[in-house]
């Protein structure tokens, strides 16, 4: 076996014996998927058996779809059983909405309505990962040819998403977006070979659809994006067909993605936090000063020229930004209560910086940080040592991967985004040393090191080579989020409920009934009133709660962050419900599930 380097790819190519290369793609997928489905299986049977979510935002998509299908407006993201009367206006957009909403719209034909949601749900996440799993191993395929594709699945399987963003009744927004962050890079990747340059407009196409969801692809897309005009001043006028041709697909679907989930009431409003007025006009001017920038070409002759007018065209893009909302050019959460972000946001874990985390689980950021690491320096390394074509698409990577592990130290969640591309260039890095190593000693040999190599570089590879670490407060507190905790409830009238914010959600899903607050950061106002309520004591919270018009009151003996609010004050009314001293205000109503205390605010005397 050999590999070598050429201006298209790092080929790889294979001895007579056998070429994995010729082997159907998905021979492997299949395999991976139904490996996904055993070891996920008791989930699978959670979600089927009794339609259980496993995160908020899971169970809060599942509102949002209920919504759409019963008849709420396309436009109207209002969640108005959340913060009643008024509800929130959630941040998020009907592009995910639809997929799950249409598939449950299918299984109705053959399954009831109450079967036909949790067939939904698991559907959906599943499609999404064997798709992510063929996109690594397209990516793979761009950069080291056809026998990378096997390895570049099964390196995407050891990143452990079947256990994270696309674990069964997963139906949120994070798998859709690293779904789109793949195909976006894979269009880049080709569109840089001289004669497909028409594939950076299905880049542009996958990044407003991304946009459209949320924005948490941006700093990916920003550093991809980056790389056409670093290219244009490196090459000049050969590279006008990149720039157009992205500047054609952008041009023709932001606004289209604007106009589809933005309501029309909102055209001129601008937010930090979703797809907006200044969102769409960064992009349209950006597209437009690349397809300047091609016309200009010709006349650009020289790279320090090339250089001041890529300057001009990045400042156009940040003026724009400076002068429609700049307020948007830092925190997208700058609208967020301080309060809420000290009691509730620093302590979300997928939030949280890696430093922080690394504290409590350091494991857990060594198995999700180490296998981008090795992804970034393979990419690194294949950067120099191939030229023409495939040095581009390998420093597109290696500032990918890069971008992504700092995001990653700010926000640990962002590795689960990150970490496909890196195991893309991890597959192509395994075949490579696999080549070397056993080139001579026929095929089983070379597929045997490669699997090594792959599993020893990726998370669950590392993670089961460092101490387990357990993590019983967040199973304790999931006590209370579960349906048979729950249900109970129902047989309460409706009613508006004070609950921890990480019940709300659950709540929500499992009940008819109205919670002011939910961990969403566009909650403020219904957020503050249960935490006020809960911090201070107990005659003046029950002003609060009789002013915001509660009916109910409920308190988790499990939830672990329900310590940080009785811990701050013994005099507040959250010390004396963890301590069971319960304020004649309050009727008890039971508990549910041995975990979920009811209470109700007796009639005012």
């Amino acid at each position: 076996m050999t590999v070598r380097s050429a201006s298209n790819a790092v080929i790889i190519r294979a001895t007579p014996h056998i070429d994995l290369g010729n082997i159907p793609l998905c021979v492997s997928i299949a395999a991976a998927g139904v490996l996904g489905v055993a070891l996920t299986w008791p989930t699978v049977m959670a979600v089927w058996s009794s339609g259980q979510f496993f995160d908020t935002d899971d169970a809060m998509r599942a509102v949002q779809v209920r919504d759409l299908l019963a008849g709420q407006s396309w436009f109207d993201m209002t969640a108005y059983r959340l913060d009643p009367p008024g509800g929130m206006f959630a941040h998020w957009s009907r592009v995910v909405d639809t997929p799950v909403a249409a598939l449950e719209m299918i299984f109705r034909l053959v399954l009831s309505p109450d079967r036909a949601e949790p067939a939904a749900r698991l559907v959906f996440p599943f499609a999404l990962f064997v798709l992510l799993l063929r996109l690594t191993a397209w990516c793979a395929e761009i950069l080291g040819g056809a026998f990378a594709r096997h390895a570049a699945v099964w390196t995407a399987f050891f990143t452990g998403a079947i256990f994270m963003q696309f674990l069964p009744g997963r139906i949120d927004h994070h798998a859709p977006q690293i779904v789109l962050l793949m195909t976006s890079l894979c269009f880049f990747l080709t569109a840089l070979q001289p004669e497909r340059p028409r594939a950076m407009a299905g880049a542009g196409t996958a990044m407003a659809l991304s946009i459209a969801i949320s924005l948490e692809n941006l700093p990916f897309f920003a550093i991809i994006i980056a790389a056409l005009p670093a290219i244009f001043i490196w090459e000049g006028e050969k590279a006008r067909a990149q720039l157009n041709w992205f500047a054609a697909g952008a041009l023709a679907t932001f606004p289209l993605c604007f106009v589809a989930t933005v309501a029309p009431s909102r055209y001129f409003l601008s937010v930090c936090d979703a797809f907006s007025t200044f969102h769409l006009a960064a992009s349209v001017v950006g597209s437009l000063a690349l397809a300047l920038l091609a016309g200009l070409a010709p006349r650009l002759k020289n790279w320090p020229q090339r250089v001041l007018a890529c300057g001009f065209a990045g400042a156009a893009v940040l003026g724009t930004v400076a002068l429609i909302a700049p307020r948007c050019l830092g925190d997208p959460f700058v609208e967020l209560d301080p309060l809420l972000r000290e009691l509730w946001l620093s302590h979300v874990k997928e939030a949280q910086p890696s430093f922080r985390l690394w504290r409590e689980q350091p494991g857990s950021v060594v198995a999700v940080a180490a296998p981008v690491l090795i992804g970034f320096f393979i990419a690194l390394r294949f950067a120099f040592s191939s030229e023409g074509a495939a040095r581009k698409r390998w420093a597109v990577m290696a500032a990918a991967i890069a971008i992504g592990f700092a995001a990653g130290l700010w926000q640990v969640r962002i590795f689960t985004s990150v970490a496909p591309i890196a195991a893309a260039a991890t597959a192509v890095g395994a075949v490579s040393v696999a080549a070397r190593i056993a080139g001579a000693f026929g095929a089983l040999m070379r597929s045997l090191v490669t699997a090594f190599v792959c599993s020893a570089f990726s998370s669950m590879g590392v993670a089961l080579a460092l101490p387990r670490e357990s993590d019983e407060s967040s199973a304790a507190a999931f006590a209370c989020y579960r349906k048979a905790a729950l249900e109970p409830l129902n047989g309460l009238s409706p009613a508006r409920i004070a609950a921890p914010l990480e019940m709300g959600a659950f709540i929500l899903a499992f009940t008819p009934h109205s919670v002011f607050a939910a961990p969403y950061h566009r909650d403020n106002h219904g957020n503050r009133v249960v935490i006020d309520a809960f911090l201070t004591e107990p005659s003046r919270a029950e002003k609060i709660l009789r002013a915001a018009g509660a009916d109910l009151v409920i308190w988790c003996a499990s939830e672990a962050r329900n310590s940080t609010l009785s811990k701050r004050s013994e005099a507040s009314l959250a010390a004396g419900l963890a301590r069971g001293d319960i304020p004649d205000w309050l009727e008890p109503r039971g508990a549910t599930g041995g975990v979920v205390h009811v209470f109700a605010l007796r009639p005012k005397q």
